[in-house]
């Protein structure tokens, strides 16, 4: 009988460890998923402040500006209901209140000013990570897919009028010194931008293909036109030496029957 008692106290204790254990595996495992979870939504969070930063005097409207903004705002009380004593939450709250006060400062009528092309390039990279997340579905505001999908076109639309405008006038300045083919490649990169957007139905992408087929014709024109001239002038400089060469050789010949 004693024998039994005490297999049954050993058998007792071991299925108590076992149980403790396991327990404590399942414990450390929903805190690793919990971890796992909110340095998950913290990485969301700060690509989004990254890109509102990024995205300071880009006119994308205050509508985009408050989603982003509620968007950190929700992630950080997604965090707070995972782990209510999570150690950084304090900081995120700060951040989040700076960018608040920085969006509140930032005005789109300061406008899409660049200084060079490589800074219009980080604009539009701005704009497709914009895009991008835009059109995912792990939001944490409540958000409508119309209103997204709104959204999305209305900073597509932004991007081909930004890129439009810059390539442009970049191409008016080649053409005005002579670069007709370079001109030329301007205006069929702003064709192949605004006919690959999907918004080939929208009137404003209709109006500007149309201005840039036809800036495009006039400086294929202006191109032959220059050629033309060119050619022009090679052929009445060719005269011009060919009217003067027998003036020389008579004058040769004078003075060679002056010497004899």
């Amino acid at each position: 009988m004693e024998e039994y008692l005490i297999f049954a106290a050993i058998g007792g204790l071991i299925f108590l460890t076992l149980f403790i254990n396991s327990v404590a595996e399942a414990y450390e495992q929903k805190q690793r998923e919990k971890r796992l979870k909110i340095l998950s939504i913290k990485r969301g969070l700060d690509n989004i402040s990254d890109l509102l930063s990024r995205l300071q005097h880009c006119e994308i409207g205050k509508d985009v500006r408050e989603l982003l903004l509620n968007e950190v705002m929700a992630r950080i009380e997604a965090i707070q209901r995972i782990d209510s004593h999570f150690g950084g939450i304090q900081a995120l709250i700060e951040e989040a209140g700076e960018s608040e006060k920085k969006e509140k400062n930032t005005s789109d009528s300061d406008g899409f000013a660049v200084k060079d092309e490589r800074e219009f390039k980080i604009k539009l990279l701005a704009l497709g990570h914009l895009i991008r997340l835009l059109n995912t579905r792990a939001w944490y505001t409540r958000v409508k897919a119309e209103q997204l999908k709104e959204l999305i076109r209305n900073i597509k639309l932004l991007r081909c009028e930004k890129i439009f405008q810059f390539y442009a006038d970049k191409a008016n300045i080649e053409a005005q010194n002579k670069k007709y083919l370079v001109a030329q490649e301007n205006y069929r990169y702003i064709l192949h931008i605004l006919n690959s957007s999907g918004l080939n139905d929208h009137p404003r992408i209709i109006e500007l293909i149309e201005q840039a087929n036809f800036m495009l014709n006039q400086i294929v024109v202006d191109m032959s036109t220059h050629m033309r001239n060119l050619s022009s002038n090679n052929n009445n400089e060719n005269q011009e030496q060919e009217n003067e060469a027998p003036e020389g050789g008579e004058k040769n010949h004078e003075s060679s029957e002056q010497s004899d």
